[in-house]
């Protein structure tokens, strides 16, 4: 209590300074995070974004745990155990990682049904995905390598699909995408045993079922951009256009395909992701120009090819094609020493300089004090830090007009500008509040309905400038019915859509600023931005 008194009273003192004691209005001006405040250097964790280890789930049926991370060898048993992922995401919770990519092998059913044994052990991997915070990049698959010795049948798959379906759903909220997979090596669509990838009326057949089984706003991903227009081309989808602005979040399946480039930037095809000589993954290129236009609508994911396989990747190179393609995700497994066991890519990245001349040079997204410390002297980041820190979403406060004293029968007139300085937006519905907070509790949840973080893009789809936006939360609202009067903090939060999540702070959305505290109460419950004090009076 005596923290939480403190903190009012100081930010109402910072208010008074700033504008005198005779205003009504308060003007409150915010800063990034430097990196030399408190866990400055540390990655900033938020749902949904950022990045992701890779595992295996549910997978009693493997005899050994295939290239389990280099830190884990000779510690765990060799059998599967969802212990080997929890170990490895606790492992890089200081870099702020929220989600897993999870693999779950069907290898041993395609001839039979799923057992029930194999779905108890998804949803036991699937609790353990819930009770540790985070959200799974899930992806399904038979054929673990590229043998082409054996896979299943599209019958097979629809069926195994019917089986999976209520598991998906009672997992949705926490399943962050599902990724098409089912077919071919990796769930890739290629190198299939049957030849399904082939078939575009199979792979179609296969799309149209995930979107049905999904809820309506949420998402899969498919590996090469070009398949998602092959899947949308014919019967049953046949809804393949152009995603817009407009039409973005409609629910319909062209605004629900987003894409995962599992060979990025290895060789000059990204690995086998454009094929189309002469310029395979450069602009000019009309399919990479597909997912430079498609990309600000949908989530996209990443990963480096294992062991540097097709060379050595610059990490101001990677950061400047994120920015580019606007990846929320990506791989912190590939070509690492943590995972591998040898220096690969990402540890060059964790030991190269970035400076700010250099962001800056680039357009890449350039935080407010990100290489400063208090004195404005020039702080050096890492490669591996900026592309951390920038993956998905980075919500960075400008200012806030908020009242400094309002009647209760008076509306609540706010204004908060902000710039995302991250790669991309959101992608999955999220509601936003404001909370008056009292004594460590939430005295007043007030939804602002007509907010969709979705929109808050980092810069306009199409603008070669890469000039960032500032985006603008203005309402004007009833206090609710019974407040009592006296002084409140008003805080911003951004929980999950899901009610069966919506209070754990895990899954809402923190702020990139050093002058606005994190709050729970004092269950531990919410998570809200505190933007300042205001002072309630009949």
């Amino acid at each position: 209590m005596k923290n939480s008194m403190f903190l009012l009273f100081s930010l109402a003192a910072l208010s008074s300074f700033a504008l005198g004691e005779e205003s009504s209005t308060q003007i409150i001006q915010y800063r990034g995070i430097r990196p030399t405040d408190p866990g400055g250097r540390e990655g900033l964790r938020n749902p949904e974004r950022g990045w992701r280890i890779e595992t295996l789930i549910a997978d009693r049926d493997a005899v050994e745990v295939k290239e389990p991370s280099s830190h884990l060898k000779h510690v765990m048993p060799p059998e599967f155990s969802d212990q080997y992922w929890i170990l490895d995401a606790e492992r890089y919770e200081p870099d702020g990682l929220t989600v897993a990519q999870t693999y779950c092998y069907l290898t041993n059913s395609l001839d039979t049904p799923i057992s029930a044994e194999k779905l108890a052990d998804l949803q036991k991997s699937l609790d353990d995905v819930r009770a540790r915070g985070l959200k799974a990049l899930l992806r399904f698959a038979y054929e673990r390598d590229m043998s082409r010795e054996k896979g299943p049948t599209l019958d097979t798959i629809l069926g195994h699909m019917e089986q999976l379906a209520p598991v998906i759903q009672k997992n949705a909220d926490i399943i962050y995408v599902l990724q098409a997979g089912f077919v071919g090596a990796w769930g890739e669509w290629h190198s299939s045993g049957k030849g399904l990838e082939q078939d575009h009326k199979a792979l179609e057949a296969v799309v149209s079922k995930l979107l049905e089984i999904l809820p309506n706003d949420r998402m899969t991903q498919v590996r090469v951009p070009k398949y998602k227009r092959w899947v949308l081309n014919d019967v049953p989808l046949d809804a393949y256009r152009v995603l817009t602005a407009e039409n973005a979040h409609d629910g319909s399946p062209a605004a629900r395909i987003g894409f995962h480039n599992d060979g990025f930037l290895a060789y000059n095809s990204c690995g086998g992701t454009w094929t189309e000589a002469p310029l395979f993954s450069q602009p000019g290129n009309p399919e990479f120009d597909f997912m430079t236009r498609e990309s600000p609508f949908v989530p996209v994911d990443g990963e480096l090819y294992w062991s540097d396989i097709g060379g050595k990747i610059d990490g101001l190179r990677a950061a400047i094609r994120m920015r580019l393609h606007h990846y929320t995700t990506f791989s912190i497994a590939h070509s690492y020493s943590e995972r591998e066991g040898s220096m690969f890519s990402i540890d060059d990245w964790i030991k190269t300089p970035i400076s700010s001349a250099q962001v800056l040079e680039a357009t890449l997204p350039l935080s407010n004090g990100y290489f400063e410390d208090a004195q404005g002297n020039e702080v050096s980041r890492t490669q591996f830090e900026y592309i951390r820190d920038h993956l998905g979403y980075r919500i960075e406060l400008q200012k806030a007009i908020l009242p400094r004293e309002i009647a209760t029968a008076n509306r609540l007139d706010v204004k908060i500008e902000f710039i995302n300085r991250g790669f991309s937006t959101f992608h999955n519905p999220r509601p936003v509040f404001l909370v008056l907070i009292d004594d460590g509790r939430c005295a007043a949840e007030i939804p602002l309905r007509d907010v969709d973080p979705r929109t808050w893009q980092p810069y306009a789809p199409g603008d070669e400038s890469y000039a960032p936006l500032t985006h603008t939360i203005q309402a004007s609202l009833d206090l609710p019915q019974g407040l009592a009067p006296k002084w409140y903090m008003l805080g911003l939060w951004m929980p999950d859509a899901s009610e069966a999540i919506r209070t754990n702070p895990n899954y809402a959305v923190r702020v990139a600023n050093g002058n606005v505290p994190w709050w729970r109460d004092s269950k531990g419950h919410y998570g809200a931005n505190v933007l300042g004090a205001v002072h309630v009076v009949k």
